[in-house]
């Protein structure tokens, strides 16, 4: 699955403290795909090769596929049990904040001109953020 997330608090770089952008140059939005096992297979660092798997998944499809569609409502019961998405959302998001701190840390010690961000920049466990979009991956049944 892939989460499209952004951050609702912080957001606005200021000239002098150009940190949270090295850390996350998407900011504030963050993509990750996770595997249905929670395992993040590639978090905001990788926007990359994030958004060439979502062009070669999308591109040139007009419409979901049926098949796709439905066995997702019968998984969820019609939406109303969205549990495995919620714990999968929530594996992100500690993906995100584990990540950013490592980040963080890393560009302190390799750069002489790195800062610590602002408290309201910085992304932890608690970080507000807003669903944007999200992509369920599954094998097509019929092989489309």
């Amino acid at each position: 699955m892939i989460f499209c997330l952004r951050q609702k608090t912080g957001g606005e770089t200021k000239a002098s403290n150009e940190t949270p952008d090295q850390i996350n140059p998407l900011r504030p939005y963050f993509l990750v795909y996770v595997l249905a096992d929670g395992n993040v297979r590639f978090g905001f660092t990788h926007p990359k090769q994030i958004l060439t798997m979502y062009r070669e998944l999308c591109a040139g499809k007009e419409a979901p596929i049926e098949t796709l569609c439905n066995l997702f409502d019968r998984q969820t019961q019609n939406g109303t049990d969205m549990s495995h998405y919620g714990a999968l959302l929530k594996k992100v998001v500690e993906s995100i904040a584990v990540t950013f701190r490592k980040r963080m840390a890393s560009t302190l010690l390799t750069s002489r001109n790195a800062v610590i961000p602002d408290r309201r920049d910085q992304t932890d466990e608690s970080t507000d953020f807003e669903l944007i979009t999200w992509l369920v991956i599954e094998d097509d049944p019929c092989g489309r």
